[in-house]
């Protein structure tokens, strides 16, 4: 999947040479004395032996991770590279879904990012997340929201940064991964994929409004949670801290020295500014409109 030559993006307000071609990501320019804040290279890289047989992921420090995945072996390091050996004739959109997800994902983290899974929305400038394991309806609830007029800011991670304590999301890229039939079935304002693969069941699909330049003050979380009817209730705030520290995309990380206490403290500022709510709905593609309305009564009811 290596291009002939390299090319720059960007991506989470970094800009990001790639021996790959990652159509998802914008084109940037590189500067004038050639450098950029991220390389993603392809060399072969060996399993760390230390690495549980078992696992995905691997820390050696908090600034040496590696991703063990049949599509490839990735290792990640300072926050500022990432090498890639991909598995051979791997497709290349498959390959693509780990280096915008999970690569560039960890690298965030060790760039001091404070690393959510979640999916973000921008309402009336302020920030949105969306929490949940993989395959609780992030993405989808975030479509709802687009659907609704907002804009997305990322898709399955928020990237925060705690600006003088107060946290803020910087923008990803303008994709997201969606199920065509949702796709389909609504025709939300987004181009049609590139390069894709019959084998994945959702694709990158492009966004079509602007990405914010300046980090978004987060204002709510949404804890999601598979209901009968669409419900928005409050979390208590002993679960709060604990709800965070479950929805931590880099989870692994935590054994790493140091990160477990930056991760709490993170945790532990985002409770206090972010307000943290929990979001229960059906799971079927009928109640998205019903969805987006409930969060947009929801967050005009009261100051976010």
């Amino acid at each position: 999947m290596a291009t002939a030559n390299t090319a720059t993006y960007e991506a989470f307000g970094l800009t990001v040479r790639s021996a790959f071609d990652v159509p998802e990501l914008p084109s940037a320019e590189t500067a004038p004395d050639g450098q950029v804040d991220v390389t993603i290279t392809e060399e072969r890289i060996s399993r760390p032996l230390s690495a549980d047989p078992g696992s995905t992921f691997h820390a050696v420090t908090e600034r040496e991770y590696y991703l063990l995945y049949d599509a490839a072996t990735v290792r990640i390091c300072d926050g500022k590279s990432i090498a890639v050996d991909p598995a051979a004739d791997v497709p290349s959109e498959v390959l693509r879904h780990v280096l915008v997800g999970p690569a560039l994902n960890h690298l965030l983290d060790q760039r001091g990012y404070f690393v959510l899974h979640a999916s973000t929305v921008s309402v009336d400038g302020r920030a949105v997340a969306f929490v949940g394991a993989s395959g609780a309806g992030k993405t989808t609830t975030a479509m709802a929201c687009l659907l609704d007029g907002h804009r997305v800011l990322s898709d399955d991670v928020a990237a925060i940064a705690l600006d003088d304590g107060r946290p803020v999301v910087r923008s990803g890229y303008p994709s997201m991964k969606l199920d065509p039939e949702a796709v389909a079935a609504f025709d939300p304002p987004v181009e049609p994929p590139e390069q894709v693969h019959s084998e994945r069941p959702r694709h990158f699909y492009g966004l079509r409004h602007d990405q914010p330049a300046t980090p978004v003050p987060l204002a709510r979380i949404y804890l999601l949670e598979d209901g009968e009817t669409i419900e928005v209730e409050s979390v208590r705030p002993n679960e709060q801290i604990m709800a965070l520290i479950e929805n931590t995309y880099t989870l692994g990380a935590l054994e790493a020295d140091g990160q477990a206490v930056f991760n709490f403290s993170a945790c532990g500022e985002i409770v206090d500014t972010a307000e943290i709510k929990r979001l229960r709905r059906p799971r079927n593609l009928d109640a998205i409109p019903d969805i987006a309305a409930k969060i947009r009564s929801d967050i005009t009811s009261d100051s976010c």
